[in-house]
């Protein structure tokens, strides 16, 4: 799937496509944003991923953002063994982690799954005009069952806590000690670094941290702000190909 184009353009692209699969048959991946030829994309033939990602995913959006969700997956599981929970701030209707709790029979793990959001759409006290116009989009200010609907989704799940409220004042509801994995998704520039002020410093060494939107245009001041960020606490981002940022917790930067 493929965004921001006005109508017109579109058949455009459909044609690029058709000419790269022309030229490169069987060897290209065109998704998310996201065009590669020559790829083994190994984790599209994973029986346990692509079983985890199809069981969950209910759109063609969602579909599209296989590879997101193998950098994911990828980083949770190098992470098992590293002291701390499990923590996503920006939930929305909790897919990509209903997919890693599916790929790693998370109720067998011995990890909590903290789970943070407002379910009822962004603070106010976080949103630019932008951020809202954004927003207006997403199911959170359009669905009042939202809450209840990510409770059912992770009922399986006993080690799952969600919790409701705006970061980073909900962490006074819950917050672990110590975090393995770390992958932060709330479109706003002051939510994300007040979260990671909050929580980088509980980040064990060797821990994942992932930024959904780090390298995306639309959201150049979340990239700013979170270079700005990891620059004082003297880690480097890795910005990847799908628009996220990746960064191993040092164990003395």
């Amino acid at each position: 799937m493929f965004y921001g184009l006005p109508p017109d353009k579109i058949p455009k692209l459909h044609q690029a496509l058709e000419t790269l699969h022309e030229l490169y048959p069987r060897e290209v991946f065109a998704s998310d944003m996201l065009i590669t030829l020559w790829r083994n994309t190994t984790f599209l033939r994973d029986p346990q991923f692509m079983n985890a990602m199809r069981s969950v995913a209910e759109t063609d959006q969602e579909k599209s953002l296989v590879w997101r969700l193998h950098v994911l997956a990828w980083a949770a599981t190098c992470v098992l063994h590293v002291p701390g929970d499990f923590v996503e701030c920006g939930v929305l209707r909790g897919f990509s982690s209903a997919v890693l709790c599916k790929f790693l029979d998370f109720a067998s793990v011995p990890k909590t799954f903290y789970l943070y959001d407002t379910f009822s759409g962004p603070a106010e006290q976080f949103s630019t005009a932008e951020e809202r116009r954004k927003w207006s989009r997403h199911e959170h200010l359009q669905d009042p069952q939202l809450l209840d609907r990510v409770r059912q989704t992770f009922s399986p799940y006993p080690n799952v806590r969600i919790v409701q409220g705006a970061v980073p004042d909900s962490f006074s509801q819950a917050v672990p000690d110590k975090i393995a994995y770390l992958h932060i998704d709330m479109n706003s520039a002051q939510a994300e670094v007040q979260a990671l002020q909050h929580l980088f410093p509980r980040v064990s060494p060797g821990g994942m941290i992932l930024l959904d939107d780090f390298g995306w245009l639309c959201n150049l001041e979340q990239t700013l702000a979170e270079q700005q960020f990891f620059k004082l606490h003297n880690h480097p981002v890795l910005e990847l190909p799908t628009g996220q940022g990746l960064i191993l917790k040092l164990p003395n930067p």
